[in-house]
């Protein structure tokens, strides 16, 4: 489950990357002779030396059939991250074997495509080298027909108190939620698992840990889904203590 902190790569701290959030090229990918080889060499590869190497550092939720860009990075402090040339990463590969298949694009920008066929629950980790420094990241696969509450939403605050609106509720793949009224880098206010029924609409917080968890919090509500907006009856993720009441408003999409 995640913890939504800081992780150790190594000796060396390592903050969540925004990669996570950037989309696959749209340009058609070429293949060469193998998609899972560098494109470059040399001295077009930066020799950074023993850092922490990643793709990101959170899961990231994916449907079968998704494409995701490995965009290399590396950090030697919290907090920061550096890319690399994406031609310069090596022996992709993906566990479990099949899950998913490896293309390039034109500047070697390497593409993951989720397998069609991956069952919605697996966890799939891709990995690559830099420079013989190996780096990863984790998907956790789901079906949006499943649980269409997967992603990032933001709540409005037209008619809610200074303050009280969320800037970023984030629902994953694997179960886990995040609640966080003021984003700065990778500052939650509180998180947790979830478990939500799409026949019947229902939905429990299972709140574990967080740096402001409000006293009013009502875990158990009703999901309504409607074409442009996300809101919750009876659940209520509390009033954070720069605001004087809580916000009951929808997150549109």
């Amino acid at each position: 489950m995640k913890r939504f902190a800081l992780m150790a790569a190594g000796a060396v701290l390592v903050a969540a990357c925004q990669s996570e959030t950037e989309p696959a090229r749209t340009t058609d990918p070429v293949e060469p002779a193998n998609a899972a080889e560098a494109t470059l060499s040399g001295e077009a590869c930066l020799d950074i030396g023993d850092r922490a190497y990643f793709f990101w550092m959170q899961p990231r939720s994916a449907e079968p059939g998704d494409k995701i860009a490995l965009f290399p990075y590396w950090t030697d402090m919290p907090g920061a991250y550096n890319d690399l040339p994406p031609g310069c990463l090596d022996e992709l590969s993906v566990y479990p074997e099949g899950a998913a298949t490896f293309s390039r694009e034109e500047d070697g920008l390497a593409i993951a495509t989720i397998s069609e066929d991956v069952e919605a629950g697996t966890r799939v980790r891709l990995d690559g080298t830099y420079r013989g420094h190996g780096l990863s990241g984790q998907v956790e696969v789901f079906r949006a027909a499943d649980n269409p509450l997967v992603g990032t939403w933001r709540q409005d605050g037209e008619n809610c108190p200074a303050n009280s609106a969320i800037q970023e509720l984030v629902f994953t793949g694997g179960g886990d939620f995040s609640v966080t009224w003021t984003p700065f880098e990778v500052y939650k206010d509180y998180w947790g698992s979830y478990t939500y029924d799409a026949v019947t609409g229902t939905i429990h917080l299972d709140v574990e840990s967080g740096n402001q968890i409000p006293e009013d919090i009502v875990p158990d509500g009703t999901v309504v889904l409607s074409d442009d907006a996300l809101s919750f009856e009876t659940l209520s993720f509390g009033t954070p203590r720069q605001a004087e009441g809580v916000c009951t408003g929808s997150f549109p999409k």
